[in-house]
């Protein structure tokens, strides 16, 4: 059976964006991207500095501690790969030297599951361009909607069943992110979680306490619980490629 690897591009996103198959049977590992430290520079970078941290290292410390406790809620744990989150770099990060790495860290009969990158961060886009590669060297991959960023104009009636504003459609900035990944943004797998769930998720969540305050501001992630309720998947069709990574 296929190990499900999500690939997280920080310590958070996977427990907000797929508590429900971190909850569920089976192998799931995490493999966090981005959570270099950014040693020698003299400035916090403008996240750190938005959210209170005094020091970029002892913050990035924090995040993986925070991480940590969140999968132990499930018995689950995260391998951190230690490239520069974009808050402190200039550029992009080689596709070459992310692959190498991340083929190294995922089984070779893994599932991955990565961001759709709903949004223009950097580090969202560069995690779905690599699991985009191994899907092209013939890896299973699944995108998934990257809460919150994918409800920055609420979710669309595709995902909950129910209506939209008529001057509004979330899928049509949807469309715009998902161009050219061969998703398909108006037939996502939908799962809603049940209201135990969701709580479980919520308690989750608050393991991050120097993050959340800042995204319940930004997203209302606590305050409106539709936020997190529902986790959204688009299964990407098969390449004939293959791929080599290392055994567990």
């Amino acid at each position: 059976m296929p190990v499900t690897t999500i690939l997280s591009p920080h310590p958070d996103d996977a427990v907000l964006s797929l508590w429900g198959t971190l909850a569920g049977p089976g192998d799931v590992r995490v493999i966090n991207l981005f959570t270099g430290s950014p040693n020698g520079r003299p400035e916090l970078g403008w996240w750190d500095r938005m959210t209170g941290a005094d020091d970029a290292a002892s913050r990035g410390r924090e995040r993986l501690a925070e991480d940590e406790q969140a999968l132990g809620l499930l018995g689950r744990a995260a391998v951190n790969l230690r490239f520069l989150d974009r808050q402190y770099r200039d550029r992009k990060h080689p596709i070459g030297s992310l692959l190498e790495e991340v083929t190294d860290a995922v089984p070779g009969d893994a599932l991955v599951m990565a961001p759709a990158a709903l949004s223009s961060h950097r580090d969202h886009v560069q995690a779905r361009d690599v699991a985009l590669e191994l899907q092209r060297r013939g890896m299973g991959v699944t995108l998934y909607a990257d809460l919150p960023h994918a409800t920055t104009y609420g979710w669309p009636a595709s995902v909950t069943g129910g209506g939209t504003p008529a001057y509004l459609d979330p899928e049509v900035y949807w469309e715009t992110k998902l161009a050219g990944t061969g998703a398909s943004v108006g037939e996502p797998s939908v799962r809603a979680l049940t209201e135990v769930e969701l709580r479980r998720k919520l308690e989750a969540v608050r393991c991050y306490r120097t993050q959340v305050r800042a995204l319940d501001e930004q997203y209302s992630i606590l305050s409106r619980p539709d936020v997190l309720r529902y986790e959204v998947l688009w299964p990407l069709p098969p390449s004939g490629g293959r791929v080599r990574a290392k055994s567990p």
